[in-house]
């Protein structure tokens, strides 16, 4: 069956983005562009203490090398920067671990806006297991980490966002997970973020 391409009958809702407010503008994009694999990112703040934050805007760059891509937007005041950014400019290291079902919770916690002195860790009772290649650990019960040393930060737009660009130096994958490289979807089960508070759990694997 092909793709019907008479779109004849159908109606849209016309938006002019820059008629919205930031707030309008992020509900928006956000609840388009779905679902958004999460990573969900360790790093080391000055005091030693482990920060961890979830970041839905997230994608692969490059394969030669390895390269990781995610988006920190500004705080909601705008008052000063993410703690991820802040540790991640001055270690030049971080984690990305990936996020399974059951998650979904402490995820959305983790987001909140937290002092730089409370590690969300330890706050949400996480248990970290040391990396092989850098000093920020990763996230125990996640099925796939990435150890990351930092390549570069692109800054987009005028709030702005800064795009975190990470080359992957250690991929860790659970036991059970791979067979020649390949990784088995429905094992592996990461959830994704949808707009709002919602996420979403892998459903049917379709091939084409």
């Amino acid at each position: 069956m092909s793709a019907a391409v008479d779109g004849a009958a159908e109606t849209f809702d016309y938006f002019d983005l820059t008629t919205l407010t930031r707030a309008e503008r992020y509900k928006i994009l956000t609840g388009a562009v779905i679902p958004r694999p999460i990573a969900f990112v360790t790093s080391l703040g000055p005091n030693g203490l482990v920060n961890a934050a979830p970041f839905s805007q997230f994608v692969i760059l490059a394969v030669d090398p390895g390269l990781l891509g995610f988006s920190v937007g500004p705080r909601p005041t705008g008052s000063h920067p993410k703690d991820t950014l802040v540790n991640v400019k001055a270690s030049r290291e971080f984690v990305i671990n990936m996020v399974p079902e059951g998650w979904e919770s402490v995820v959305q916690q983790a987001s909140d806006d937290h002092p730089a002195d409370v590690s969300e860790v330890d706050l949400l009772g996480f248990k970290t297991i040391a990396s092989t290649r850098i000093e920020t650990p990763r996230l125990a019960g996640s099925k796939i980490q990435f150890e990351c040393v930092l390549e570069q930060i692109v800054n987009f737009g005028d709030a702005p966002n800064h795009f975190v660009v990470g080359k992957v130096v250690a991929m860790h994958i659970q036991s059970g997970l791979t067979s020649d490289c390949k990784i088995d979807p429905k094992a592996y089960s990461p959830i994704a973020r949808i707009g709002g508070r919602n996420y979403v759990r892998l459903g049917d694997v379709v091939k084409a």
